[in-house]
């Protein structure tokens, strides 16, 4: 990867007291990080350095021995592919976060995707275990789980797009980098993109004379153990280059099940990466990269909380949250697959590249849906998608003065689901006594297709050597069909609902079901429609010196329609509009300090329409979670983003968001009322963190490195409706991380302490209305926990 210097120099024209300004700054967040405990830390290391980041190569002094480490002296520059090119992230006019793969190494961080938005301003990423997260950037995501609803968050592995959500939980290991792009993406990046795009690059084979690697291992709290690793080097000559990672966490569980005494949320994750490049020519290389994952989890880990103490029935959950009380079986099985070949070919002036892949993803999984000893009811699914794309790219030389890019994107994905729900007889399986609902069952077969194809292309003119503009357009047009049928007893209607019901076979209820079908629920429904998109952007750029940039961004970003594939009553039948967003943003990025400090910012309006929202119908006799578009919303907010070398020892990282965001014309579907001024979910109005290393050299040529970060999350909603009730939304809080780690001459070896939320504060990061206005499910985070691991480099 290409290095590209990053030395500021002092500008005549820069006002000295601008100069004293920032410096007070850098002085502070160094002040705080020794007398706070809510300081944070981004490890960047001295010597074997942050290999995911190409860094620009420092001016070095001559050093004492005691002094061999301390040799950082700018923090370089940080090569990224935003815009489909290499270039420096600092030179890119879009808001943009970028985080090293050595930084997920050395923090223990990426065992699930969802944890990258925990390191970027305005953004979440909430998920149950390392399942499906919901991706929030700016208030733009979505939080249904239905297979075929991609997030508007797009996620991107290796430059192949995944469109199933709940494809997009994998552990994420073996890095050169994360780039999250905030704000609409339509251009470069594809459709569903109007919240931003998540791009994770792996680290790459190289023709290195001898086999390079690492290997980890990291044991915690309630048995928390993890093994990765990655090889790889040359395997023919010049010719032919390969790496292969792996990545393996085993948890026994934090939880105790009450009712049958059993350790409750273990879960195992593996995921296999195997890549072999292939430089075919001076002018034509290839990248082969193949994954394998298997996910399981087992035992519940979501309990009911109420406000009163009692649920129904007489029972009575308990309030400890380490403690869950489930009846029925709850666990996942999950396999997923990946290949694709990356192909570029030297035109000449002009570069070539082919991006082909595969991804499929299948899901079998039970549920104790009521959370519960109690047989209320519970669920069983199996799910499976498979997804075909194709890309083509054609650029020229990003340093003419007149540079472009074009390509073509085809994306096809067949979905096919069976689920099943019933509450069983009393005595049919183990349970709490006492509960007295009617028996019931219903199952859905789902045949989901998507196939598309776009167009796009981007422009960007030099106007002078100080201002520029970029000019892009995409041209989408999209068609998905499904068929729907849905089976049920007859529930509702007539004095003898729920009660004609009978299984052959209780131990696999939801394929033995011998009862009369009928009732509300049972519907057929099948629909077939075409959207077409056009979306674009423009942005400006002026170099005010050659450290201090401003620039504007306005870009249209459109998610595409769908259908609410898991309506439970034909009320819920309904086709959604795709939604459109207008983005207005204003940006500053510059350096400062002889390269010992950046400094971003930026400001935001977003002009949101046809919002695409997950609704809970209570209005209704039985509440049903359906799909609908809001008709007008708005997003206002700023970002800042500070990274300092305060000394050569000394490194932090900090960023603050601000957000407002508001349902301007919201009416919920089936007289669910107005609810106008509502906010978005999970978009709480402040967010902040801090995170740093402080590096302190050894005589003998190791080192010690003091770390830690700390989170601010203000008052965030976890559904559009309804928001008046405390138990469906999350104050605010600070989480906040610490540790300690020895590393020997060179980095070969390192051993690390650590200890995460470290005041074991106590937080929901998930929460799901109950059928009964007493209470409701609650996923709370994890409780303080400490652990150790050793890495060895090679």
């Amino acid at each position: 990867m290409s290095r590209k210097s990053m030395l500021p120099t002092e500008s005549a024209s820069s006002p000295f007291r601008k100069r004293q300004l920032i410096i007070a700054v850098a002085a502070a967040f160094a002040g705080s990080l020794f007398i706070s405990p809510t300081y944070a830390a981004d490890e960047q290391t001295s010597q074997a350095g942050d290999t995911s980041i190409t860094k620009a190569a420092p001016h070095k002094e001559k050093t004492t021995p005691a002094e061999a480490k301390d040799v950082e002296s700018s923090l370089g520059s940080i090569v990224v592919t935003a815009q489909r090119r290499e270039e420096n992230a600092q030179e890119v006019p879009t808001a943009i976060s970028v985080l090293g793969g050595e930084e997920f190494l050395q923090r223990g961080i990426g065992r699930s995707a969802s944890e990258i938005l925990n390191n970027v301003p305005n953004s979440s990423a909430g998920t149950i275990q390392n399942g499906r997260p919901r991706w929030w950037i700016r208030g733009v995501g979505a939080g249904q789980q239905q297979l075929d609803f991609p997030n508007p968050v797009g996620f991107y592995i290796d430059d192949v797009f995944i469109s199933n959500a709940s494809a997009t939980g994998l552990p994420i290991f073996d890095l050169e980098r994360v780039e999250v792009l905030r704000g609409p993406q339509g251009t470069l990046w594809g459709k569903n993109t109007t919240g931003g795009a998540i791009n994770i690059v792996s680290k790459k084979p190289t023709f290195s004379e001898n086999p390079e690697g690492y290997a980890k291992v990291d044991y915690g709290s309630f048995g928390d153990k993890v093994i990765q690793g990655a090889v790889g080097g040359t395997i023919v000559d010049e010719r032919i280059a390969g790496r292969i990672s792996f990545y393996n966490q085993d948890l026994d569980g934090r939880f105790t099940n009450q009712f049958n005494g059993k350790t409750s949320g273990g879960l195992e994750d593996s995921v296999i990466r195997g890549q072999l490049l292939f430089a075919l020519t001076p002018d034509l290389d290839a990248l082969l990269n193949v994954y394998h994952r298997k996910y399981k989890t087992d035992g519940n880990v979501g309990t009911v909380y109420t406000r009163t103490g009692e649920f129904r029935n007489g029972y009575r959950p308990s309030r400890d949250i380490n403690h869950v009380s489930s009846n029925a079986e709850d666990s996942n099985d999950v396999t997923q697959n990946g290949i694709s070949l990356n192909v570029n070919w030297q035109l000449g002036k002009l570069t070539l590249t082919s991006i082909t892949a595969y991804a499929d993803y299948k899901a079998n999984t039970f549920s104790d849906s009521d959370n519960t000893p109690l047989e209320i009811g519970r669920g069983y699914t199996d799910a499976k998608s498979k997804q075909w794309t194709q890309e083509f790219r054609l650029a020229s030389p990003r340093e003419d003065r007149w540079n472009w890019l074009t390509g073509f994107f085809y994306f096809k994905e067949d979905i096919d689901s069976f689920s099943a729900a019933a509450r069983l007889p009393n005595g049919a399986v183990p349970q709490l006594q006492g509960s007295s609902q009617a028996n019931t069952f219903n199952r859905t077969d789902l045949a989901h297709e998507t196939e598309s194809y776009a167009i796009f292309g981007s422009t960007t003119y030099n106007f002078t050597d100080k201002f520029d503009t970029t000019l892009g357009a995409r041209w989408t047009t999209e068609e998905k069909n499904y068929d729907l049928d849905r089976r049920s007893n007859a529930l509702l209607g007539g004095p003898n609902a729920g009660t004609d019901t009978s299984w052959s076979d209780y131990g696999a209820w939801w394929n033995s079901y011998t009862g009369a079908i009928g009732g509300t629920g049972t519907f057929v429904d099948a629909r077939d429609k075409r959207w077409n998109a056009f979306t674009y952007d423009i942005t400006p750029q002026y170099k005010i010196t050659e450290t201090d940039r401003i620039y504007f961004k306005f870009a249209r970003g459109i998610k595409s329609g769908g259908f609410n594939t898991a309506a439970t009553n034909p009320l819920a039948l309904n086709t959604l509009k795709p939604e459109e967003l207008n983005s207005y943003e204003i940006g500053y990025k510059s350096e400062w300090l002889n390269g010992r400090l950046n400094f971003n910012a930026n400001a935001f309006y977003y002009d949101y329409s046809n919002v695409q929202v997950n609704v809970v119908g209570t209005n209704l006799a039985v509440p049903i979670s359906y799909l609908q578009n809001v008709e007008k919303a708005s997003v206002k907010g700023a970002e800042f983003e500070i990274e300092a070398l305060p000394t050569n020892h000394l490194h932090l990282n900090a960023n603050i968001g601000i957000l407002k965001t508001e349902f301007e014309k919201f009416d919920v579907l089936n007289g669910g009322g107005n609810h106008d001024g509502n906010e978005f979910v999970r978009a709480p109005r402040w967010s902040a963190q801090i995170r740093g290393t402080y590096n302190i050299p050894l005589e003998n040529g190791s080192r010690i490195l003091l770390g830690a970060d700390a989170r601010y999350l203000g008052k965030q909603y976890f559904f559009v409706v309804p928001q008046d009730n405390d138990l469906l939304n999350q104050g605010a809080y600070t989480l906040v991380n610490a540790r300690i780690s020895y590393l020997t001459k060179n980095d070969r070896v390192e051993i690390t302490g650590y200890v995460n939320n470290l005041f074991d504060k106590e937080y929901r990061y998930h929460a799901l209305p109950a059928s009964n206005a007493s209470g409701n499910t609650v996923y709370w985070g994890n409780p303080r926990t400490i652990g150790a691991s050793l890495t060895y480099r090679f």
